[in-house]
């Protein structure tokens, strides 16, 4: 954007001080100015010591300078509408890549989650079957009193209940 705004101020600058006068370097070295009919040479009019073809040749190459500064002017606009169109598809990238930055988050979070729950249901479902095998252990010695046997019953219930909870969990997250 700097680079086009000083491109802006150079050509306004370039644009008044030349004004309404050419200045033209003949192809023998002579730099002439001019202003309208008046052809000037180091300042002093010249325009009646030239011959026809001179001023004709001179008249040209204005038109020729002429035409390559608005030639030189299109160019310049054709590149400021291509920089912008750059710029614009460089945000559209952008935007597009932090779109997919972001559902690449969401998904690993996702994957992060069901790991989780996954992980959770085997625990729980582990946990249920260690007590069971240490419930049926102290069973088989006889170590179990009638209370016992209710709070074990109560456990086993809460172990089963975990299990429900993280199954429903896993089966919402593999939806």
């Amino acid at each position: 954007m700097k680079l086009t705004n000083t491109l802006y101020i150079g050509m306004a600058l370039a644009l008044v001080a030349c004004g309404s006068s050419e200045k033209v370097i003949t192809a023998d070295g002579s730099v002439y100015e001019i202003k309208g009919n008046v052809i000037t040479n180091k300042g002093q009019d010249v325009s009646e010591t030239l011959t026809e073809d001179e001023k004709k040749d001179i008249r040209e190459l204005v038109e020729k300078q002429q035409d390559a500064k608005k030639q030189a002017e299109k160019l310049q606009k054709e590149l400021e509408k291509k920089q912008s169109d750059l710029e614009k598809a460089q945000k559209e990238a952008q935007k597009k890549r932090d779109e997919l930055i972001e559902k690449q988050e969401t998904l690993q979070r996702q994957l992060k989650e069901k790991a989780e729950a996954r992980e959770n249901y085997l625990e729980a479902k582990k946990e249920l079957v260690d007590q069971k095998e240490k419930y049926e252990r102290l069973k088989k010695k006889g170590k179990l009193s009638p209370n016992d046997e209710e709070k074990w019953q109560e456990r086993f219930t809460e172990l089963n209940e975990d299990i429900e909870k993280t199954k429903k969990k896993m089966d919402a997250l593999n939806k």
